[in-house]
């Protein structure tokens, strides 16, 4: 709405001009509280993204619950201090009471594919005839 539009609505020109820029002064007040609401949530997620970033390197099992734990009063989103989180995960990973959230070893747990025993009355190792099929089938053995 312009000053026009409130002239023709039948107000006086002055107060025209002074319920506009009333109006504009209210549209912009609400515009910089929502940039300022958008900047801060984008803060936050660039903290949380940073935490998650060092929770990760840190080889958490679940990272959800081990942010649980992550003092975030102490963190300042506007400088985010990596070195401060990796300090205070390092201390959760000391912690006996948190450090099975973390997997020291992970590449001890992994195995390799064990090849089966080279039986030939392995029934995995040979081809079955068709009587033996049969047998099993009759048996519930498949």
């Amino acid at each position: 709405m312009d000053i026009k539009q409130l002239i023709n609505l039948g107000i006086e020109e002055t107060k025209a001009k002074e319920i506009f820029n009333k109006i504009e002064k209210y549209i912009l007040e609400q515009i910089k509280l929502k940039t300022k609401e958008v900047e801060d949530k984008v803060l936050d997620l660039q903290l949380k993204m940073a935490v998650e970033r060092q929770l990760f390197i840190a080889k958490a099992k679940n990272i959800k619950a081990t942010i649980a734990l992550i003092d975030f009063t102490k963190l300042d989103k506007n400088n985010i201090d990596e070195k401060l989180i990796k300090t205070m995960i390092d201390e959760l990973k000391n912690n006996e009471e948190t450090k099975f959230l973390f997997d020291e070893e992970l590449s001890n747990k992994i195995t390799g594919l064990k090849p089966l025993e080279a039986n030939s009355n392995n029934i995995v190792n040979r081809q079955l005839s068709y009587e033996e099929l049969c047998n099993y089938y009759e048996k519930g053995i498949f």
